[in-house]
């Protein structure tokens, strides 16, 4: 294996076995993530909002973090292997929305959609100039 494929293995966390560790640490937190967050959104809501736009805010942030994290769960995605992350993630969003339609104090609203999909791009984007700083 060449210096290349050398700092490939180091980068995408699975070179060692405190790479390999750290890599399952970050998919059982990322799974956890992912299911609090269905629970709160299928939780009742209490109430109204701070302000106008707050949901879809929180779509935004929660769509980013969820991105920024799914990357060190599964690190070595390159090019055009960052569709499956931004494809589950869209699906995870598609599927919260649907189950909070089916129930009587949750409604369905393609805006959050919208907001889900700006907080996976935001997400990368932050990915992205994080690993021209760091090591990531």
């Amino acid at each position: 294996m060449g210096v290349q494929g050398s700092n490939h293995s180091v980068r995408s966390g699975l070179g060692s076995s405190v790479g390999k560790h750290q890599v399952i640490i970050w998919r059982l937190i990322f799974f956890f993530v992912l299911c609090a967050v269905m629970t709160f959104a299928l939780l009742p809501t209490s109430g109204t909002p701070g302000f106008t736009g707050q949901d879809k805010l929180i779509h935004l942030i929660v769509f980013s973090v969820l991105f920024f994290m799914g990357a060190k769960a599964y690190p070595g995605l390159i090019s055009w292997k960052w569709l499956y992350l931004y494809l589950g993630l869209f699906s995870y969003g598609v599927l919260m929305e649907l189950l909070q339609g089916q129930t009587s104090y949750r409604s369905m609203e393609a805006w959050d959609l919208v907001a889900d999909s700006l907080g996976l791009i935001v997400g990368h984007s932050a990915l992205k100039l994080f690993s021209k700083y760091q090591n990531f």
